[in-house]
């Protein structure tokens, strides 16, 4: 190549933005914090204060001024105590979420996962059936759910409407041959609970399709030629490429739990309608606190098995 050309090379390259010089990880970097940003403002924005107030409420007997504003009166760790040692109904609260957490987060991952294997797979009418599995979101609502419960319980008799699909019976089946008495209550919560687990599986069918959407067919090819069954194709290929959407999805499942649980209203209720500031700060805090160790403990199980493809 002749000086000229390099030269006339040279200023273009000069002329280049500072994007075009950085590196792919780098640019991924990038990427990841402009993806992050509208909820890292909105947290510093939104979120930061009143967590700060939160925790400062928590160590303060708090009343209302007349004249406006809030009062503070430093009781220490009084309120925690409270919460902890004398409400009857903060700590049984806390220890059923987190039963119920353990109980509906592998059930909803896996009927998610199902549910998004079976809406992957080509038929025709796909996209109507794949409509039809949204609608669980739409039927968690608080107004439609009570108007099932009601017509369940209007076209069953009073008192059968949890008990919907007789899985009594199946229980009953499955305990004669000899499966213990713990893992078929298990079950039968689940089955039980059936359109629960629906109702909460909208969002994670959604993100299993797009993870199953995402899978090369050259992996599924590789296996077949190697004599791969499908069970050893769907434990060694789907289950490990939408692996990283499974820790996504556990986390997500366990925040919406953790949201939907009754210790929100209780905490609403004993700052709001009876006027213990104090108090509900300090269930707010523990409350936080427990959500934030077990989503990090289960994070971080679920992060040593996971398997990023690159």
């Amino acid at each position: 190549m002749s000086n000229g050309a390099l030269e006339t090379r040279a200023p273009k390259e000069r002329r280049r933005g500072w994007y075009y010089r950085l590196g792919f990880p780098k640019k991924r970097a990038l990427w990841g914090i402009i993806f992050l940003l509208p909820w890292i403002l909105g947290f510093f924005l939104m979120f930061l204060t009143p967590m700060i107030e939160m925790i400062i409420y928590s160590f303060n007997d708090v009343g209302i001024v007349a004249t406006g504003g809030v009062s503070k009166e430093f009781v220490k760790f009084d309120n925690f105590h409270q919460a902890l040692l004398v409400d009857a109904t903060f700590v049984p609260s806390v220890v059923e979420t987190l039963f119920e957490a353990v109980l509906f987060t592998p059930l909803i991952i896996i009927f998610s996962l199902m549910c998004a294997i079976l809406l992957n797979g080509k038929f025709r009418g796909r996209a109507v059936a794949r409509a039809i599995f949204f609608i669980p979101i739409i039927m968690a609502t608080g107004l439609m759910m009570e108007r099932v419960t009601n017509l369940s319980g209007q076209m069953l008799g009073e008192g059968q409407g949890d008990n919907v699909y007789g899985a009594e019976s199946i229980a009953r089946l499955v305990m004669s041959i000899g499966i213990g008495k713990e893992l078929v209550q298990y079950l039968l919560d689940a089955v039980n609970d059936i359109f629960e687990i629906a109702s909460m599986s909208g969002i994670q069918i959604l993100i299993f399709l797009a993870a199953l959407q995402g899978i090369s067919p050259a992996l599924y090819e590789v296996a077949k030629i190697e004599g791969a069954t499908p069970y050893e194709t769907f434990w060694k290929v789907t289950v490990v490429m939408v692996s990283p959407m499974i820790l996504t999805c556990t986390i997500y499942t366990l925040a919406d739990l953790f949201m939907r649980s009754e210790i929100v209203d209780l905490v609403y209720t004993i700052s709001f309608r009876q006027s213990h500031y104090g108090l509900g700060a300090a269930m707010s805090c523990v409350y936080i606190l427990v959500n934030v160790i077990v989503i990090g403990a289960a994070a971080g199980l679920i992060r040593k098995v996971v398997f990023y493809y690159d």
